[in-house]
């Protein structure tokens, strides 16, 4: 493509590159009114798309509005019906706690229903016999307590014996400590079981006289995990065995896709089926996902029976796995081995979870004319990155990783390997209606920069719900204690379309070409820390703010978590990582310099980890002899579990299988052959391993001159042209950078506005040839705290003259205004019927928003807060209107610019002379008027929203409102907040750039 193609589309980029949203229904409570304004209003604020799924109404009739109602597949129609229409994307949503992975015609005893590994454990006395019937499982038994997840458990009926396991006690369980057993003294009496397949199986077994022993009796039932709302009781759906992505299927293609609802799917090209996060539960005392396949499978793969180990399996998981805490140990000497298992185990997991879930259900869905975006893997013991080969679109989320850039690189090696989009649900916090604008922008600056180019906005909601349960500002949909909303109850939504263009703008660049990683590391994980971004428990013990922890915490206080280095970042290389043994797929490859080279082009290869499969490292040396660079890296240290503060250190790369396959030997052998290849290295610590790629001959292909600690890059190929993009990620706790980029090639640089469009020469940019890096342009860029910058350079055309950095003057300061503030607050309740002829009314209540003029006296810039007509108890939208003067207007590409210094994080726009409303950054709110200001006098407004906090918090809102994040870390409180600054602050400042 060339840059006239790119100027011409980045002015008004097509709808499938704008933000979409994820939509909260009121089940299916909505009327056909409602559901068409919400969608026609999404279209018109510049939405892309809409993800839509059931959220749990109060006060209403479930078996009539919940999912799987005639009203709800009446309602889903509608919504295709209308997205498609607009050309907008459209998305069912599946997943645990969304009920369409649940099934209305299955019970927790049914083959495709989820099922775990329970255990109940006897007490044997050294040289104590015990006979007759094995315990069984107390189905009517309450769940314990002490899981978080939400979901409910129903009624379990059936259980069947799986296995009984003997075992001595070195060391007995201490709370939270595990016990230690004896591997040796293991004894299997599975076989040993009579009527194993029984209604009462018994055993006979005396214990040795050596010592206190267990015996271990394990039992599969369902986990009767439910999810609502629905129409009847909806059932977790196995993820292990075939039969469950079988049973969604069947349902799907015979309940759910009416002949209606496939002929709009087939109009629209991006329909897709989303499978959220997969929230699933154990409640028994064993803690294991299981299934009937299970056993079997695991001994096919692995080469052993898993029924031994059993009892080292068993655990307590109260959020996510990465909070796994195993009831049993073994003894130092063979901890090692008990790890190997333990992988093993995750591996059966996470092959069944590909096998039996994604490839069937994603196979179904594209001959249903839908494609499959899934958050894969994570939250449960599954490998993280190995399923992305499998679904058509992988997508992160910034509540659970707390838009952190290391997190977002975890699943984005799979991504670009594979060419998939790379998506994330943005926006999701624990602080509804009390952050600024800006906060949201800066998760979505740096998800950009880790190559996430599709943001999925948490969330929309009709603000129109059920009678007698919704009050202003409106249905809430994801709750009030989670989440923020985008839609028409926000201030700010005035200004969604100048913004939503700005998002379309950068990742249409951002999508185009391929994109280019310098450095791929290799990465196995099953535990993936994916509650990081809740964990807000500060050095005083107590809560503390999301908004604190985001802009000023982890990242932000540069620390990353799974690859704790700054070095590379700092030099502005680019990494991800991915499971080494997705290299071995057929569909990646590697030319003799690049891995990968129609992906993202890796460089060289890091391993970090202590385990390395061994046909993972048969590959690499294969590679190398072909120039593979890979570079082992030991003692790097990486997070477990932020909640625990436990980490993991890896002292020797390389140096043993993770499973148990005896091939440690093997490894040894394969791994001292790779370090004998002139292309790859060891070093003794991660602080060594930028300059060991070096030494090899890596250079970064956007490579800053000097390190830059602020700064975040990403990079695309696109033919003749690079995209470059850069992100000063220290938005809260940082300071205006300029930084020097090299890329590669010569050509001419242009900087890309994302607000306005326009593309204009790179001040401050030369060309340069150096041995190491050949033909090079060296530009620099100048980025305020959380600024982001866009830059396209075009080498197909002749490599611009040196220039230098633009010179600035300010013109004028502007210090008298006339300054009003609209007011929002509670207005009517406007009733909506519907009678759709079925024998009944359907009544939505919608609360209006009063809006009330509150003119300041004073001229002079202020917060709200400080202006005595408006207050600490409002929120809504501030007009500023002033008149400036020009006394000559700009020639030569000289420029002028409108600096607003700061809105207090508010999302607004601008308009000169009755001009149409510029948006502009809410971290450098700087707006080029050149093309708006006329000779003499000229009439300047700004307007500038707020969120919704100081009305909320003067009208009670938050005295009830439970905090979720509180009670992530045991704290029960009410949500904590204070009134905020709003509005234009200023200084103002008209600025005359010359070159």
């Amino acid at each position: 493509m060339a840059l006239a193609d790119i100027r011409r589309d980045f002015q008004d980029p097509p709808i499938e590159f704008r933000p979409e949203v994820r939509w909260w229904l009121a089940e299916g409570l909505h009327t056909d009114a409602t559901l068409r304004d919400e969608i026609d209003t999404a279209h018109r604020l510049g939405f892309g798309g809409m993800e839509f799924l059931a959220m749990d109404e109060q006060a209403i009739d479930h078996s009539r509005y919940g999912w799987g109602a005639e009203e709800w597949v009446h309602d889903s129609q509608i919504v295709v019906e209308e997205t498609t229409k607009r050309d907008m994307a459209v998305s069912f949503t599946s997943g645990t706690n969304w009920s369409n992975a649940n099934l209305p015609n299955i019970t927790p005893d049914h083959v495709a229903s989820a099922k775990e590994l329970d255990v109940l454990v006897e007490d044997l006395a050294a040289g104590a016999g015990r006979t007759g019937a094995l315990p069984q499982v107390d189905l009517a038994a309450p769940p314990p307590a002490e899981s978080m997840l939400p979901g409910e458990r129903g009624e379990i009926h059936d259980q069947h014996f799986v296995a009984a396991i003997a075992a001595r006690v070195v060391a007995e369980r201490d709370g939270h400590t595990p016990g230690v057993l004896s591997v040796d003294s293991v004894v299997d009496l599975t076989d040993q079981v009579q009527g194993a397949g029984s209604a009462e199986p018994t055993l006979d077994f005396t214990a040795p006289d050596d010592g206190d022993w267990k015996l271990f009796v394990f039992w599969s039932h369902g986990t009767g995990q439910t999810a609502s709302p629905s129409a009847g009781i909806n059932y977790t759906v196995t993820y292990l065995d075939p039969e469950g992505a079988q049973a969604v299927i069947d349902y799907w293609d015979t309940v759910i896709l009416t002949p209606e609802l496939r002929a709009e799917i087939a109009k629209n090209p991006r329909a897709q089926m989303y499978m959220d996060s997969l929230e699933l539960s154990v409640y028994g005392a064993g803690g294991l996902f299981w299934g009937h396949t299970v056993a079997a499978e695991f001994e096919s793969r692995r080469g052993y029976s898993i029924l031994p180990w059993l009892p080292f399996l068993t655990r307590t998981v109260p959020m996510m796995a990465s909070t796994t805490r195993y009831h049993w140990d073994a003894e130092a000497a063979d901890a090692i081995t008990i790890d190997k298992v333990r992988f093993d185990y995750v591996k059966t997991l996470t092959d069944l979870y590909i096998e039996n879930m994604l490839r069937p259900f994603g196979k179904f869905l594209r001959e249903s004319g839908m494609t499959l975006r899934s958050e894969i893997s994570y939250g449960l013991p599954f490998e993280l990155t190995r399923p992305g080969p499998e679904v058509d679109g992988i997508e992160n989320e910034s509540l659970e990783f707390g838009s952190q850039i290391d997190a977002y690189r975890l699943l984005a090696g799979p991504a670009h390997l594979f060419g998939k989009q790379y998506s994330s649900e943005t926006g999701a916090t624990t602080r509804n209606h009390i952050l600024n604008h800006r906060f949201y922008d800066q998760i979505i600056a740096t998800q950009l920069a880790a190559g996430i180019t599709k943001t999925v906005l948490h969330g929309w909601a009709s603000t129109a719900g059920a009678e007698g349960v919704t009050t202003w500002p409106g249905h809430e949909g994801m709750w009030g204690m989670f989440s923020e909303r985008f839609d028409t109850r926000q201030p700010a939504s005035e200004f969604y379309p100048e913004w939503t263009a700005a998002v379309g703008r950068v990742q249409y660049l951002l999508r185009r070409g391929l994109p280019r990683i310098d450095v791929g590391i290799l990465r196995t994980d099953h535990f993936t820390d994916n509650t990081s971004g809740m964990t807000f428990r500060g050095p005083d013990g107590k809560r503390w703010p999301d908004e604190v922890a985001y802009g000023t915490w982890w990242m932000r206080n540069r620390e990353n978590f799974w690859w704790e280095d700054l070095g590379m970042q700092d030099a502005g290389w680019t990494y991800e990582f991915f499971d080494g043994s997705l290299l071995r797929r057929d569909d990646v490859s590697f030319d003799g310099t690049l891995v990968q080279p129609g992906g993202p082009g890796y460089q060289a290869l890091i391993v970090y980890q202590s385990t390395l499969e061994v046909d993972d490292a048969a590959h690499l040396l294969d590679w190398a002899k072909q120039g593979l660079k890979v570079v082992f890296v030991h003692g790097a240290r990486e997070l477990a579990c932020l909640a625990a503060g436990t980490y993991t250190t890896h002292e020797k790369a390389g140096s043993r299988t993770p499973g148990l396959d005896g091939r440690d030997d093997e490894l040894a052998q394969v791994v001292a052959e790779l370090l004998q290849q002139p292309s790859v290295v060891a070093v003794d610590s991660p602080a060594a391993s930028l300059q060991a790629l070096r030494d090899l001959g890596v250079v970064g292909r956007a490579e800053f001159t000097a390190d830059n600690t602020t700064v975040l890059s990403h990079l695309r190929h696109d033919g003749d042209l690079t995209h470059l993009y850069l992100y000063n990620f220290l938005y809260d706790n940082g300071s205006p950078t300029a930084v020097e980029v090299s890329l590669p090639g010569h050509g001419t640089p242009w900087r890309l506005d994302p607000w306005s469009g326009a593309l204009r020469p790179v001040a401050g940019s030369r060309s340069v040839s150096t041995p190491e890096g050949g033909d090079r342009t060296l530009i620099t860029v100048e980025l305020d705290p959380g600024e982001i910058a866009l830059v396209t350079l075009d080498r197909s055309a002749a490599p611009a003259a040196d220039s230098s950095l633009p010179l600035r003057r300010d013109l004028a300061t502007l210090d008298d205004w006339t300054i009003a503030v609209e007011s929002w607050d509670a207005g009517e309740l406007q009733v909506i019927t519907e009678d759709r002829g079925l024998g009944y009314v359907t009544t939505e209540v919608k609360p209006l928003t009063a809006v009330t003029p509150l003119a300041a006296a004073t001229r002079t810039l202020a917060p709200w807060t400080e202006l005595a007509e408006v207050g600490p108890d409002v929120s809504g939208v501030g007009s500023y209107e002033t008149v400036f003067t020009v006394e000559a207007l700009p020639a030569g590409g000289d420029r002028i610019l409108l600096d607003l210094g700061s809105t207090s994080g508010g999302l607004g726009a601008v308009q000169v002379n009755g001009s149409e409303p510029v948006g502009f950054d809410t971290s450098h709110p700087v707006v080029d008027v050149t093309s708006l200001v006329r000779s003499g006098s000229n009439e300047l407004t700004v307007r500038v929203s707020s969120s919704l906090n100081n009305r909320l918090l003067a009208r009670g809102y938050y005295d009830e409102l439970h905090d979720i994040g509180a009670e992530f870390l045991g704290i029960d409180q009410t949500q904590q907040t204070s009134p905020q600054p709003y509005g234009l602050v200023g200084p103002v400042r008209l600025v005359h750039e010359s070159h």
